[in-house]
């Protein structure tokens, strides 16, 4: 499986707003690993993100997560897609998110086991 997740949006901070992606990164794993796709920095007030999920595979991607967690580990009111299902070369997208600092976006795929 091979998945690659951008984060793009718009950032307010003290002056000119800035803009643009924010992170990019080829997800490999499907062990349940936590990946850790951005942390909103401290100088940032918040940030309005769009964050695209591609399939690049011919096989269907199965048990996507995705959370916007405040530590290293989401918790389970944290997540805003679980176990979600993406169809060969399909893309999941979610929009309008509001970030605020210290927020990270995380991305699972599989199983997680403390």
């Amino acid at each position: 499986m091979a998945l690659s997740a951008t984060l793009h949006g718009i950032a307010t901070v003290a002056g000119p707003n800035q803009n643009g992606r924010w992170a990019h990164q080829d997800i490999t794993t499907t062990d349940g690993t936590d990946v850790i796709l951005y942390t909103v920095p401290a100088t940032v007030e918040y940030l309005i993100a769009a964050l695209s999920v591609l399939n690049r595979t011919d096989e269907a991607a199965t048990d996507v997560n995705i959370a916007i967690a405040k530590a290293d580990v989401p918790l389970d009111s944290e997540f805003i897609e679980w176990k979600t299902s993406m169809v060969p070369r399909g893309v999941l997208e979610r929009t309008q998110l509001l970030l605020e600092p210290g927020d990270r976006v995380i991305i699972r795929i599989g199983t997680y086991t403390p």
